[in-house]
């Protein structure tokens, strides 16, 4: 019986694993010892047993995801892992055609990707020569749908 609460205990501590170090790995391994538990469960105590010890691994897996996702936010290491800021760029929209020929600043040097300010907004932004400095005057030439296309002003 000890043996089978082992095999859960580390199965657990695996599938929690794999939600800090992603991979599936870890919780292969975790899903593996789950498997044996469940094993020596069914072959000392039966399928009743099994059953338990599975509906219990089940739930194991469950909390592991459900503490990574609630519990560890809220912590002191969770607040260091997690983004607490919201992005405040905005990709170009059906309207960035008119963006294009403004003139505006680079708010991060674009190597070749930053961000720029464009008519008091920031965007997302890639310069087509080159590279650009931060706050060294742009030109919009262009976008796709995600960012727009920008040349330095010399």
């Amino acid at each position: 019986m000890i043996f089978i609460a082992v095999l859960v205990i580390l199965g657990s501590a695996l599938v929690f694993l794999e939600t800090v170090l992603v991979g599936g790995v870890w919780a292969a391994a975790g899903l593996g010892f789950f498997a044996w538990a469940i094993y020596e469960s069914h072959a000392q105590f039966g399928v009743a047993a099994a059953l338990g010890t599975g509906a219990f691994c089940a739930f194991m897996c469950a909390a592991a995801f459900w503490v990574w996702l609630y519990v560890i936010p809220k912590t002191s290491l969770g607040k260091k892992l997690y983004l607490t800021t919201s992005q405040d760029g905005h990709a170009p929209s059906e309207n960035f055609k008119e963006l294009i020929g403004m003139e505006g600043s680079a708010l991060t040097a674009l190597v070749p990707s930053g961000k720029v300010l464009i008519g008091g907004k920031p965007f997302d932004a890639k310069c087509v020569v080159g590279h650009v400095e931060k706050n060294e005057k742009v030109s919009v030439v262009g976008s796709d749908s995600f960012e727009l296309k920008v040349r330095p002003l010399k």
